[in-house]
């Protein structure tokens, strides 16, 4: 089980580094009754994570990638396709931001405008849609999943690792809070937002390229060995 973590905790940074959930949250607590609404993210984050991880552990168990003790073949090829996949999209995103005219502004997202107006479901849909549509945080989430996959673990053992995946990769979406909880915490807040949506571009792909590399890496290792 420690070797299952060991192996896991690198793919926490994606959820920890990702830029979107903080910025959800941030335009949260902004907004009217922003602490009950930032909540209802958080809580519906924190369990669609874990759902999603604990799901994808388990089924990786079921189709035998821990069964002899060591990474099974397909598996490592499967590695080695999802690394190759995200290095495909780190390149081509790449592409994309060189040719983006200089000094152009990023544009805020239609739904983080929306969110102050938001009901509770569709609050946590968001952040539902956040986990299993974003690259960078789903990928963290399968990175997970073959780590702790590849360990023979019952499934409370799966369950608990994956809890405790979750609470370290949320470390990101709590920091908002800290803010607030300071003297001129709301500017910080603003100040935190603009910069994320600023960088969101170049932390995402260097989040993809390290996944990317990572997964190219566990891929090779298992087939070379």
């Amino acid at each position: 089980m420690g070797e299952a973590f060991a192996d896991m905790l690198p793919y926490t940074l994606g959820l920890i580094v990702s830029p979107f959930p903080v910025v959800a949250v941030i335009a949260l607590l902004v907004s009217t009754g922003g602490r009950a609404k930032a909540t209802v993210f958080e809580l519906a984050w924190l369990v669609v994570s874990w759902l999603v991880l604990l799901a994808l552990t388990a089924l990786l168990g079921a189709l035998g990638a821990g069964a002899h003790g060591r990474q099974p073949a397909w598996l490592s090829y499967l590695a080695l396709a999802v690394g190759l996949a995200l290095l495909a999209v780190a390149y081509a995103g790449g592409r994309r931001a060189a040719r983006r005219a200089a000094g152009q502004a990023p544009r805020v997202p239609r739904w983080i405008a929306a969110m102050d107006a938001m009901t509770k479901p569709k609050i946590a849909g968001v952040a539902t849609a956040l986990i299993v549509a974003n690259p960078v945080n789903l990928t963290s989430l399968i990175g997970g999943a073959i780590a702790a996959g590849r360990v023979p673990l019952s499934l409370v053992q799966q369950a608990v690792l994956a809890a405790v995946f979750v609470v370290l990769g949320s470390v990101g979406v709590l920091v908002p809070y800290v803010l607030t909880m300071r003297e001129g915490g709301e500017e910080r807040l603003a100040r935190l937002r603009a910069w994320l949506i600023l960088h969101n571009g170049a932390l995402t792909l260097l989040l993809v390229m390290v996944f990317g590399l990572l997964f190219l890496a566990k891929g090779l290792r298992g087939i070379l060995s």
